[in-house]
């Protein structure tokens, strides 16, 4: 197997210069491993290792032109570039190639130079190890990744590890001033004291109370909260940094949102991307969106696969998002096998109290889509959407009121094409949402308040977050330490997003569609 083209381009990106200074860094691929160290891991028998004229990449087979086919043929490629200076942003770099050019899933490999990843199938995979900041060694070919691992430990003569730290530091965010007055006794001012010197210490469950408090913790006259979003994006960036996977997923949505930073679509899908890559389930449909909206010849794919991931973790976002692929014949098949699909995702979704979900499953009923048309279901189920509870879910309510009388009087539409363009109903505006989202804005404020108090008047505190808190939809638990940290609050927004369009003409709802509302 012959390196990728495309991984060589990016290497030599990569570099910001080839190296001529004349030390032990600067060794030509074919010089870091010879043919019987590359026999020893593999366990056969090579021929002459072949080098480009550059000396950046060698190339082990056991084939060779005029000589019997080898029972099973084995390639490996061994690629090394130099740069003339410390890049920090290598790891980036390679990194954003990955995910914008190939349908890999990177994985960290632990123990060889200062990082290094492994991506592609099981049969032929790469390893990518970089060392120094100067130096990036690639092995790939029809190799198990253990045999890798062996030959990049030989080609760098040990693990590698120099120090030197790999990543971009973030600009940092504007530290939020507690007030210079006198803090009364039992007030959330106090509270704040008392949390940011744990936090200061170091303590991320700490960073992640305040950030919370912060953004949910305070409630005006009206009843309504008043987020301070400057004050969480700052709290949230230092648990992030100190490996919460919540912290980073709450940080990701200020970006995508523009709420107390500059509005990042590429910051954002790289954070909710690291959440959803360390297990953290809440970050996995956001990350579905993110990849939809974005126009490279992989982001569909990637859009598709982290759906599906979501729904594998039993996330009901996750379900009604795959039903709604399902029911646009995104993911094969005939159309009754699309509307079977769908009809189950979206029971499962709706289990989980997705509130689109029920949406969609009262649309099949309406629409006879793969069953009966039937009205005392679709009534049904719009009912049940109908009194959905949730923020910034009245554009929900207001349609699913609308179908549900259009049902209960007998107005079903004629079965037709699935491929005619409908209409979706647009959002209401502020001064129409319910009284209910007042409700919801006091009680999440009473929510993070306890967890806040919890954690500054000495409940069990650790730094150290385990798992990093990977518990799934639903569960009031975060997994890791938070302990009683409460569950993530599912941030609603009005959307467009790529190929993920609403005008199927089937009056189902589209997780991320031109005039719907999502809510991760």
């Amino acid at each position: 197997m012959r390196f990728p083209s495309g991984l060589c381009a990016v290497l030599a990106c990569v570099a910001l210069a080839i190296g001529s200074v004349a030390h032990a860094q600067d060794k030509k691929a074919c010089d870091l491993l010879t043919r019987a160290e590359v026999e020893s891991v593999l366990g056969v028998a090579l021929e002459e290792p072949m080098s480009q004229a550059s000396g950046a990449s060698c190339h082990f087979t056991n084939f060779a032109q005029n000589k019997p086919r080898p029972p099973q043929r084995v390639d490996v490629s061994v690629n090394v570039q130099y740069a003339a200076a410390p890049n920090r942003a290598a790891v980036e770099q390679y990194l954003k190639f990955i995910d914008e050019k190939t349908y890999d899933h990177p994985a960290e490999v632990s123990g060889l130079g200062d990082a290094a990843m492994s991506h592609g199938g099981p049969n032929a995979p790469t390893l990518a190890v970089f060392r120094g900041g100067t130096m990036v060694l690639t092995i790939n070919g029809t190799a198990t990744l253990e045999q890798l691992k062996a030959l990049a430990l030989k080609a760098l003569g040990e693990p590698g590890t120099t120090g030197f730290a790999y990543g971009t530091p973030r600009p940092p965010l504007p530290r939020p001033a507690l007030s210079s007055a006198a803090a009364k006794p039992g007030s959330v001012e106090q509270l704040k004291r008392e949390l940011t010197a744990k936090a200061d210490a170091g303590s991320v469950r700490a960073q992640m109370a305040l950030a919370k408090l912060y953004e949910f913790g305070s409630v005006g006259a009206d009843g309504n909260v008043k987020p301070d979003y400057v004050g969480a994006a700052y709290w949230y960036q230092r648990a992030s940094d100190g490996g919460d996977h919540e912290g980073t997923y709450s940080l990701a949505v200020l970006y995508r949102d523009g709420s107390g930073v500059a509005a990042s679509p590429a910051t954002a899908l790289e954070l909710l991307r690291k959440a959803a890559q360390a297990g953290y389930v809440p970050a996995m449909v956001p990350l579905s969106y993110a990849y939809a909206a974005t126009r490279t010849g992989v982001s569909d794919t990637r859009a598709r696969y982290w759906a599906q991931e979501a729904a594998r973790r039993d996330d009901p976002a996750g379900w009604a998002l795959v039903g709604y692929l399902y029911n646009k014949g995104y993911l094969g098949g005939s159309r009754p096998y699309w509307y079977k699909m769908a009809m189950d995702a979206y029971l499962k979704g709706a289990e989980g109290g997705d509130c689109v979900a029920m949406m969609n499953i009262g649309g099949l009923y309406f629409n006879g889509d793969g069953v009966p048309q039937d009205r005392a279901q679709a009534e049904k189920w719009f009912a049940k959407s109908e009194a959905c509870k949730g923020k910034d879910l009245d554009w929900l309510r207001e349609k699913a009121a609308k179908y549900r009388q259009k049902a209960a009087t007998g107005h079903l539409p004629k079965v037709q094409d699935p491929d005619q363009p409908g209409k979706s109903a647009g959002p209401k505006s502020a001064a129409q949402k319910a009284d209910g989202q007042t409700v919801f804005g006091a009680l999440m404020a009473m929510i993070v308040l306890a967890a806040a108090l919890d954690v500054a008047q000495g409940s069990t505190d650790s730094s150290a977050i385990g798992s990093g808190g990977t518990a799934g939809p639903g569960s009031p638990g975060l997994g890791g330490s938070r302990g009683s940290s409460p569950a993530p609050v599912r941030h609603c927004r009005q959307v467009s997003v790529g190929g993920f369009s609403t005008a199927h003409g089937r009056n189902a709802i589209s997780p991320s569609g031109a005039t719907t509302t999502v809510c991760d």
